[in-house]
């Protein structure tokens, strides 16, 4: 494992660049790097004297040792001896004076100057003699831990910081902020006067630790280890090192082929030199600061000092007591006018660490039993669910826990925190009792998260063995056969859905109505969607927001095909719900319907999809954030960012073939659409067979093959023949079946019109068809209604028809766009020759050449700023979700 070099403090070590280029005019004066221990002090020295050394400068460095007599100015003795090791001493007149002086860091200088009070103020001037004679353009001093400095190193260094800012002199010194009262005193007095700039350091961002451990490893750590040490590492560089390295020493963390992989569960590890630090700081307070320390720790990060009182049996005065001592060593911090919390979770971890197992079981009873007592006067919060569970399961009360962690389960359900539910499930199952009603409670659970996750293998496994095990609870069974035909659904096995809904008829109307809604639209018979996904929402309103949320999705869903606004009103409904009942598994499900009509507009953005993504992640809906990953290459393509797409798709590929869902093969197509653009036609043709070997709806078949993937790189290769040939063949299956979505209908007609030199009957069909209010159709197919307008002599009507389409489009112009521009320019110019022809005439008409001119404010009249105006960029975001949407790609 590698020792890093220093990764993070951007804005910390720019300052202190800056103060080192100082020296170079003559400007020097006294740097404080200040903070906790393992903040990373050291490094940042480090790293600047570093920096001074490759600019030419003279460097000493020296450091404090702690010690109950400490040697007068060691530091700089060290600093001195050290440098004389490579370096001589300057003959200069005005420093010869002060070499006696000198001489008492290093004997080697010579005879040493008779003591006396004024020495150190000598000795400092010493040094500012000696940093102005060196060759070098300046000097950098290094004072490592002040904090431990006897107190003629701190008078040296405080006459240094009143003395240097004249002087090409630069001490950096390193003290930790509570150490020693009077390090800390001279530094706010210094820091008053002006004398010395302080650096406090602050913990590390997730970033600043993300990118430490990779230094230390070398590569990319696993996602897991990266969260793990965001959350625990407290933001400490010299944590992030220790605990990787204890991974690693453990097993935890192995090399494979030049990259990192965890070869077991990650655990909740304090680094050995935290726990000595806090076990310190523990032994300086009281005995019932300790037990205050110790409860509080069972409790969580932050925490409620009266049930601690209450289970300690200690009177509030001994408690606020105990919570000033633990505040003084820097162990807790007051986080309201009733809570407390740690410093940071690694500080409550190293507490727990020193407790031993009898001691553990008895606090947390004695805690449980306080706040059991409290809740049944109030509404559970689901927090609370979670700490008794914890509690009880520490006192070794395995019923209370079980049933505790299955309400956790269910408040994460509710909110929609799959990832969470199944962490609750899991510690629910393995305190359950093998054959107990608990455990079974805990395998519905279980069926039911992994639906909603839509990992379907898993769903299917779990929901089997559970329906075998019910047979004589008919409800119950019911409940389970609809978890699964929810799963099958998110599968596409429509045929097993159907049956499995038809054997559950009866238990809940509302969710037989949404699902068969699915169903429905599965089968791409959009009007039965529609219909059940209405009748659901008619019996239940908003009383069941989970089961509106889903019945708004499928209504948005069914008329994407035929009515784009009518789609987005629909999907904006279901999340205004989602985001005022607080479900983020469905406002994240919305927001990336949202995002998916995103993609029909001109100028594509991925906004909505790139914070959907995020939220299907942090809710642990797996196979969402696949099918979100799939959509966001739809942009990257339109901008022709195939490497980044083809790596976004390899990985969708893998994700979706893992949990088998029905989306594998529209994977494929779109990796196959990624290599024809890049020329890659064998590898094309390849993944365009993988595709249709895999089970796929006969529209994609029939549509999607030609009509999105063919057709798509034709066009982007200029073969628009081949284009229009490819168009045409997905147009006669769309005739037969409208409900297949077909953004590239308007770019039909427009191929017609321009290559054929008619095409009114393409730009009618789109015209009057389903989807003609897509953006991306639309602005397609008013480029053909100017084509055609231009031909006919219409000049004026021509300009005003292309400025309509033109207009008002801010963001990077996909290339498909610029394909559909030339396709105009060309048609302009060849009318033009022939008027000019026509005419016999050397002057060239300019009216209709004004049809190509760009981005005309158009007419009065015109349709921009209509709500369905094809000229509109992008959809709005719904309510509560602009500021994740803001801006155009």
């Amino acid at each position: 494992m590698r020792s890093p070099v220093l990764v993070s403090r951007t804005a910390e070590r720019a300052r202190l660049t800056a103060a080192v280029a100082g020296l170079g005019e003559g400007r020097g004066g006294l740097w404080v790097l200040r903070g906790d221990p393992g903040i990373g002090k050291s490094r940042l020295a480090t790293a600047v004297a570093s920096a001074a050394a490759e600019q030419g400068l003279e460097v000493l460095s020296g450091r404090a040792v702690p010690s109950g007599t400490p040697t007068p100015l060691r530091p700089l003795s060290e600093a001195l001896l050290s440098w004389l090791r490579t370096h001589e001493v300057p003959e200069d007149r005005l420093l010869a004076p002060y070499l006696p002086t000198l001489a008492r860091l290093a004997p080697q200088l010579g005879p040493v100057a008779a003591d006396g009070t004024s020495s150190v103020m000598l000795l400092g001037e010493a040094l500012l003699r000696l940093a102005r004679t060196v060759p070098a353009p300046g000097m950098v001093l290094v004072v490592e831990d002040l904090h431990w400095a006897d107190p003629e190193t701190l008078a040296l260094v405080e006459y240094l910081a009143d003395n240097a800012q004249a002087v090409p002199l630069l001490v950096v010194a390193t003290s930790r902020l509570h150490e020693s009262p009077t390090a800390g005193a001279m530094l706010v007095e210094l820091e008053r006067r002006r004398s010395a700039e302080i650096v406090d350091l602050l913990p590390m961002g997730d970033a600043d630790v993300t990118a430490v451990a990779r230094a230390c490893l070398g590569a990319e750590p696993p996602a897991e280890v990266e969260r793990w040490l965001q959350r625990y590492s407290a933001g400490y560089p010299l944590l992030v090192e220790e605990m990787l390295a204890d991974l690693r020493d453990a097993g935890v963390l192995a090399e494979r082929d030049g990259s990192w992989a965890l070869a077991g569960p990650l655990p909740v590890m304090v680094p050995r030199p935290f726990v000595r630090s806090v076990e310190g700081r523990l032994a300086e307070v009281g005995p019932a600061a300790r037990d205050v320390a110790t409860a509080a720790a069972m409790l969580g990060v932050e925490f409620d000092w009266r049930p601690v009182a209450d289970a300690l049996g200690l009177s509030e005065g001994t408690v606020a007591d105990a919570l000033r001592e633990l505040r003084d060593q820097r162990l807790v911090v007051a986080a309201s006018p009733d809570r407390f919390g740690f410093r940071h979770a690694l500080t409550r971890e190293a507490v727990l660490t020193g407790l031993l197992a009898p001691e553990r079981s008895r606090l947390a009873a004695l805690l449980a039993a306080v706040l059991a007592a409290r809740t049944p006067d109030r509404a559970v919060a689901a927090e609370d669910h979670h700490q008794l569970a914890e509690l009880f399961e520490a006192a070794g009360d395995d019923t209370r826990a079980v049933e505790l962690w299955l309400a956790t389960a269910r408040d994460a359900i509710d909110r929609g925190a799959l990832v969470s539910a199944g962490e609750a499930i899991g510690r629910a199952l393995r305190r359950c009792a093998p054959g107990s009603g608990l455990e079974s409670r805990a395998r519905e659970a279980e069926v039911e998260v992994h639906a909603l996750a839509g990992d379907v293998p898993r769903a299917l496994a779990a929901g089997e063995r559970l329906a075998a095990e019910l047979g004589g609870e008919p409800a119950r069974l019911a409940a389970v056969r609809l978890r699964l035909a929810r799963a099958l659904l998110a599968g596409g096995q429509w045929d097993d859905a159907e049956a499995m809904l038809a054997a559950a008829d009866g238990h809940d109307p509302a969710e037989e109505h949404v699902l068969a809604a699915r169903l429905a639209l599965g089968r791409e018979d959009d009007a039965a969607a529609a219909e059940r996904a209405s009748a659901a929402l008619a019996g239940i309103g908003e009383d069941r927001p989970e089961i509106a949320c889903e019945a708004w999705e499928v209504l948005g869903r069914a008329a994407r095909a035929r009515d784009f606004v009518a789609a987005e009103d629909a999907f904006e409904s279901g999340y205004r719900l989602a985001d005022a009942r607080d479900l983020p598994l469905w406002r994240c499900r919305l927001l990336a319907a949202l995002g998916s009509l995103d993609l029909a507009a001109r100028r594509p953005t991925e906004d909505r999809l790139v914070a959907a993504r995020r939220a299907a992640l942090d809710a642990g809906a797996i196979a969402t954030a696949a099918r979100i990953e799939v959509e966001l290459n739809l942009v990257r393509v339109r901008y022709l960012e195939l490497d980044e797409a083809l790596a976004a798709v390899d990985n969708a590929i893998m994700m979706m073939g893992r949990l088998r869902l029905p989306d594998l093969a529209t994977a494929y197509l779109l990796r196959a659409a990624t290599h024809g653009l890049a020329g890659r036609t064998e590898a094309m043709e390849a993944d365009v067979t993988a595709a249709l070997g895999l089970p796929m709806d006969e529209g994609l078949r029939a549509v999607g093959v030609p009509g999105h993937i063919r057709s798509f790189v034709a066009l982007a290769h200029g073969r628009y023949d081949e284009a229009r040939t490819q168009l045409a063949m997905a147009m006669e299956y769309h005739r037969r079946i409208p409900s297949m979505p077909f953004s590239l209908r308007g770019f039909w007609a427009l191929l017609e019109t321009a290559r054929t030199g008619d095409g009114a009957a393409a730009r009618e069909e789109v015209r009057s068809g389903p989807q003609a209010n897509s953006p991306h159709n639309s602005f397609a197919l008013r480029y053909a209604d100017a084509i055609a307008l231009g031909r006919a002599g219409e000049r004026a009507e021509a300009e005003r028809v292309f400025a309509d389409a033109e207009w008002g489009l801010p963001g990077r112009e996909p290339w498909p766009e610029l394909h559909a521009r030339l396709l105009v320019a060309v048609a302009a110019a060849r009318a033009t020759d022939g008027e000019r022809r026509s005419r016999g005439s050397g002057t060239a008409s300019t009216a209709w050449s004004a049809t190509v001119s760009p981005r005309r404010r158009p007419a009065a009249g015109s349709r921009c700023g209509r709500r369905a105006s094809p000229c509109r960029a992008r959809p709005p975001a719904p309510s509560g979700c602009r500021r994740i949407s803001s801006g155009s790609g």
